[in-house]
């Protein structure tokens, strides 16, 4: 190479790093420490960027394949809540919209791109397998995307609270429309009043709508399983419900009371895809709710050994009760769903009350409680 174009190439190179490490655009009252918007057309204002990086080790144990698009989409909006505190506030006071969305994937690798309401915008580049994710920011005066320090594992975020759903990005930064948020509604399907042991109880079946969703055979099976019960006479029962919607799960609690003190009440879960409209099974429901079976059953396991055999009840009975209730972890004797707080609760079969008598009971997973 002659002198005069080694000169040409120092000159050049120094000439993009300049660029590169020209003005930016801090993301101000967003709480990240870690990373580092760009300028706009028309903000010019000097970056802070950290050294410090995430470096919080994910359990192996958690890893049970590579990542969906579904699951990359949740964690990083699961994430960017965790990381900046006001959030919800800037997206429901709509003026500086944040937005972000898959730009694109493949086998290996899932890329989210988030835009700023300052207009800066982050590529984040996760590995599909392992949820290791590096960042990316678009630099205006060089036209290209430079790497920033910010670095964390996506599957820690995995298990956090739900968080609204965002909107779409075009592979070019721009927005698109969001995506329509079906309707749900709980109705009654059956409204009628049950004589139980002369006492009249309510009797409620219910019935699911989710809009551009066939629900029937969802309403069916609730229909078929809750008409057994009569409204007079020995089969009678009152029937009441409760449910959790979010935007991936509809929890269904049914309670069938017997009101002449002879047997316990029954319950009953349903819980439906708001993507299908059909009925899941526990361990889909388990996922939808943001939780794994594994993490599920530990928590489940922690209840039991606190619930023990109901109180009042002799050590020695508890003991024995609760050894009966530890193995029946499992999906044939537990019935999850999500509670109107969003807590991960579950019917169980049980042992209580010293052992003598078993049958179905209602836990929260989430405080470790007994609810009914």
């Amino acid at each position: 190479m002659k002198r005069s174009e080694i000169a040409l190439v120092v000159v050049l190179s120094a000439s993009i790093v300049c660029a590169c490490s020209m003005v930016w655009v801090k993301l101000k009252s967003l709480g990240l420490t870690n990373i580092a918007a760009t300028t706009t057309e028309s903000t010019t204002e000097i970056v802070q960027t950290s050294s410090v990086t995430e470096t919080t080790a994910i359990e192996t144990d958690l890893i049970q394949g590579p990542l969906t698009d579904e699951e990359a989409l949740e964690g990083f909006t699961n994430y960017l809540h965790f990381k900046i505190k006001d959030l919800q506030e800037i997206i429901d006071e709509g003026k500086y919209p944040c937005i972000w969305g898959i730009a694109s994937s493949d086998e290996q690798k899932i890329m989210i791109m988030f835009k700023s309401y300052t207009g800066a915008l982050f590529r984040y580049h996760i590995d599909r397998q392992t949820g290791k994710t590096y960042v990316t920011n678009y630099v205006v005066e060089t036209n290209s995307y430079i790497r920033t320090k910010e670095n964390f594992n996506l599957r820690n975020y995995l298990d956090k609270k739900p968080t609204p759903t965002p909107y779409a990005i075009k592979p070019s930064g721009e927005p698109t429309d969001a995506p329509a948020k079906p309707k749900i509604s709980i109705s009654n399907a059956v409204s009628k009043t049950a004589v139980v042991g002369g006492a009249k109880l309510p009797y409620r079946i219910p019935k699911v709508t989710i809009s551009g969703k066939n629900t029937d055979a969802a309403n069916k099976k609730m229909k078929s399983d809750l008409s057994k019960y009569a409204l007079k006479g020995d089969n009678a029962r009152g029937i009441t419900y409760s449910y959790h919607t979010n935007s991936k799960l509809i929890s269904i609690l049914v309670h069938i009371s017997d009101n002449d003190n002879e047997t316990y009440d029954t319950y009953k879960v349903y819980n439906i895809a708001v993507s299908s409209g059909k009925i899941v099974k526990d361990s889909t429901a388990v996922k939808l709710a943001g939780s794994s079976t594994k993490k599920f059953f530990a928590r489940v396991k922690a209840t039991y050994k606190k619930f023990g055999a109901g109180d009042g009840a002799p050590d020695s009975y508890a003991k024995k009760a609760k050894k009966k209730n530890l193995k029946r972890v499992s999906y044939k004797y537990l019935a999850p769903y999500v509670a109107k707080n969003g807590h991960l609760c579950f019917v169980g079969y049980v042992n209580y009350y010293g052992g003598a008598e078993k049958g179905y009971r209602v836990f929260d997973a989430t405080s470790k409680k007994i609810i009914a």
